[in-house]
């Protein structure tokens, strides 16, 4: 579905990441884990379109993205869900789902997939006119995930959506993204919660410094000595 080849990038002359290669097949769960720094969220926002890439590719179901626009691959349905979730705070509940679909216009299906948003969570259809600022951090990352899903993705990235949430509800945010991925949505995940994120990977990937130095199944991942000492605490 998605290979990156060579991929670099920079922030004027700091260089975030040095050649990456890697390779997303449809239907898979695939993990990225790292230390802070090590240029996670900027592999993300360069496949999204939100960082330019300085040199490699990015090939996405037969196509070169690497120069097309954000707007684009969000139509071609590359969707991310960022980091801290970033609802629309001023907006309620129901006009941030409409936003997820911005690109696809009101027609009927639109309002339907909402309809199926509200039934795969229903605390947000009891909350639905309520300002998004005023939901819970977990509340806010399942209206996030409802946001993206309104997009129609085929691939979903996600930064970090552990982040900041009690063990409970990342427990339940990861039993949503494994329904997902039945469902037929291929995730791209990262994560520093590196155990919870290999646990439900197809395969993964080990980003230091902006370079890949590992890369196996997740089962792999989780008995190398290195991610055990480096990510898991072991």
């Amino acid at each position: 579905m998605l290979t990156v080849s060579s991929l670099s990038t920079s922030y004027g002359r700091i260089q975030a990441l040095y050649d990456v290669d890697l390779s997303i097949r449809s239907g898979e769960i695939v993990a990225l884990v790292g230390a802070n720094g090590a240029g996670k969220s900027t592999l993300l926002m360069t496949l999204s379109g939100l960082q330019p890439a300085d040199s490699g590719t990015i090939t996405y179901r037969h196509h070169d993205l690497t120069r097309m626009p954000a707007h684009r691959r969000v139509h071609e349905g590359i969707v991310q869900i960022p980091e801290g979730r970033q609802v629309f705070r001023d907006l309620s509940v129901h006009d941030n789902l409409l936003m997820g679909a911005y690109t696809r216009g009101r027609d009927a299906q639109v309002m339907t997939d909402l309809d199926n948003i509200y039934s795969r969570f229903p605390v947000l259809r009891q909350k639905q006119h309520q300002l998004a600022g005023m939901l819970s951090g977990g509340q806010q990352q399942m209206l996030a995930i409802g946001r993206a899903l309104m997009a129609a993705p085929r691939l979903l990235l996600l930064d970090e959506p552990s982040m900041g949430l009690a063990p409970l509800v990342v427990e339940e945010i990861f039993n949503i993204l494994r329904d997902l991925n039945r469902e037929g949505i291929t995730l791209f995940l990262v994560e520093q919660n590196a155990s919870q994120a290999l646990s439900i990977a197809d395969r993964g990937y080990v980003l230091e410094a902006g370079k890949v130095v590992l890369s196996g199944s997740g089962e792999q991942l989780l008995a190398d000595d290195k991610v055990r000492e480096a990510y898991l605490g072991l």
